[in-house]
């Protein structure tokens, strides 16, 4: 018997099994509250303009099925030249979850978000949006239609039984279906299915959480990505100064490049498309970087290669591709459907449809429908002005919930876009205050005084700076030692003898100076990271000869 491509333990079954339980009591549980809540009310009392949100969320969850799916074409055309004129007022009811496009396949989500389009011209009370979801309904779902239809009146009893899937529980998104489907077969709801629409509206809001907490985006810290960007500098400058030419240091990644061209080539693209996929603004090392960040985030104990870093970022870069083509796919459909455009976009724009005229044609003046409100001032209200009124402001009202939404999401993208500018800032402010620092150093270097300082004048030198915390990092043993016997107070630190490195050891110095010629890069990055991140005062020093070296923390810390 040959081996199935993914392979499940029983341990697996056990735990959907175990999943599955769960929901199904967390369900009972839900509806065991809701029952409570409803018989405390008056058992006679009258559905009055229920909350449909729930309902319409799992109405619309797999109201496509396969075959619809393949007949779509034909269905999306029949309804644009049918309501094109309606689409904006049809997109301002609409429920249809703006999180779909992250969680389906772009088509999938531009299908559902029609049929939420006629979903919500049919409760809009438009006959030709009417007339198609019955249509939809009876051919795509036919043995669910074919046993509603026989229904009058329907209870939470028979919702229920119609709903059941085959374990025996409840088919949440039939019963979304079967509710959203009564009113235009002109089947009424027994009182007590007010019970089953806080259900689904309780359910909904869990799902929408989950779907939220599902596509989070996956924040980076920014000391850690400070400290990502120091190590790929390292591995760049390992690679330069062993003479490798540029297009050795990454070979791993052009590899990559060239294969993934290779496959767009085999799909008739051409094998840049990615790059047009992509706003890739950053050069290599950040896109590295950012490679790397993500990594050390999700396996924070795992350490890396260079190589793999450059294969990754491959990867990265094509999800990042995907996504990019994902979010302006749903963006350009969304406007094409009836999303209103952004007001900063009429402010910028250079386009201004006032200015096209046409000597055919003569300009419309397009009157807002008015909010129809129970005229109470009047006294001239009923039970049904009330009823329109409460869900004209829920519609509003989850119309609201359908904007802040899109603004967290908006606001999450932001911030993470925030939070990377902000650890390049910070890096290189830092990088700033080093070239500072290494300048002054090859300036000194380079202007030097050869003449011997006077043995009276060195002693004064000596005196004044060995009171003060310093801390010498690198050096040959022999060199630290001379400094040792001279300033005794002072912390000396051979970087071999340190793999990791002990931020304490720095803390409350008055200065840190790196002795060049003697320290490895991985070393000096670790270290300067540390004095960095404790914004401790640093130098370097570059010269063998103790009273130099003196002469120079002299004229650092005192002069």
């Amino acid at each position: 018997m040959p081996t199935p491509l993914f392979p499940f333990s029983n341990d697996y079954f056990e735990e959907v099994s175990e999943q599955e339980l769960q929901k199904h009591f967390e369900a009972k549980k839900d509806l065991a509250g809701i029952m409570m809540e409803y018989f405390g009310q008056n058992e006679n009392e009258k559905i009055v303009a229920p909350d449909t949100a729930g309902v319409d969320y799992y109405f619309l969850e797999d109201f496509l099925t396969a075959n619809m799916e393949i007949d779509f074409a034909l269905i999306e055309q029949d309804f644009l030249k049918n309501c094109k004129d309606r689409l904006h007022e049809f997109n301002e009811v609409c429920t249809f979850s703006s999180l779909s496009f992250r969680t389906r396949k772009p088509s999938y989500s531009t299908h559902k978000k029609i049929v939420a389009l006629i979903y919500s011209g049919a409760k809009l009370g438009d006959s030709y949006c009417v007339e198609l979801i019955k249509y939809l309904y009876k051919t795509y779902h036919k043995p669910e239609y074919s046993k509603l239809k026989k229904f009058r009146k329907i209870s939470t009893a028979e919702i229920f039984g119609l709903s059941e899937d085959e374990r025996g529980g409840c088919d949440y998104s039939a019963m979304g279906r079967i509710l959203g489907m009564c009113p235009f077969m002109y089947i009424e709801y027994n009182n007590d299915c007010s019970i089953l629409f806080k259900l689904l509206l309780k359910r909904r809001d869990d799902w929408i959480r989950y779907d939220e907490e599902l596509c989070e985006y996956q924040t980076v810290d920014s000391d850690l990505y400070a400290e990502c960007k120091t190590q790929i500098d390292v591995w760049f400058d390992e690679e330069e100064k062993a003479g490798a030419h540029y297009d050795r240091v990454h070979e791993a990644f052009y590899d990559i490049n060239d294969f993934t061209s290779t496959c767009l080539r085999g799909r008739g693209f051409s094998e840049d498309y990615l790059y047009h996929c992509i706003d890739l603004v950053f050069e290599l090392k950040h896109q590295m970087t950012r490679t790397l960040a993500l990594l050390k985030t999700e396996y924070p104990n795992k350490e890396f290669t260079f190589e793999q870093v450059q294969k990754l970022t491959n990867i990265h870069n094509l999800v990042e591709g995907l996504a990019d083509v994902s979010d302006s796919y749903e963006t350009e459909i969304s406007y094409l459907l009836g999303e209103e455009v952004d007001p900063l976009d009429y402010e910028y724009a250079q386009f201004n449809p006032n200015d096209i005229t046409s000597k055919n044609t003569s300009k419309k003046e397009v009157k807002k429908a008015m909010t129809t409100v129970a005229p109470v001032s009047n006294g001239a209200i009923g039970e049904e002005d009330y009823i329109n009124e409460i869900a004209e402001l829920r519609a509003k009202l989850h119309e609201k919930e359908q904007e802040n939404m899109y603004l967290r999401d908006q606001y999450r993208s932001a911030k993470r876009s925030s939070d990377e500018a902000n650890s390049l800032l910070k890096k290189y402010e830092e990088e700033r205050d080093e070239l500072i620092s290494l300048r002054e150093f090859a300036y000194n270097l380079e202007h030097e005084e050869d003449a011997p300082v006077e043995e009276d004048t060195l002693s004064e030198m000596k005196k004044l700076i060995a009171e003060k915390k310093i801390v010498i990092i690198g050096g040959h043993i022999n060199w630290q030692n001379k400094l040792k016997e001279l300033f005794p107070n002072w912390k000396f630190i051979s970087v071999n003898a340190y793999k990791t490195v002990d931020g304490a050891m720095l803390e409350n110095k008055d200065k840190v100076y790196f002795y060049t010629d003697y320290i490895s890069h991985v070393s000096y990055y670790k270290f300067i990271a540390a004095v960095r991140e404790r914004k401790i005062p640093f130098g370097y020093i570059g010269t063998y000869n103790i009273d130099k070296a003196v002469r120079q923390i002299y004229q650092d810390l005192i002069k």
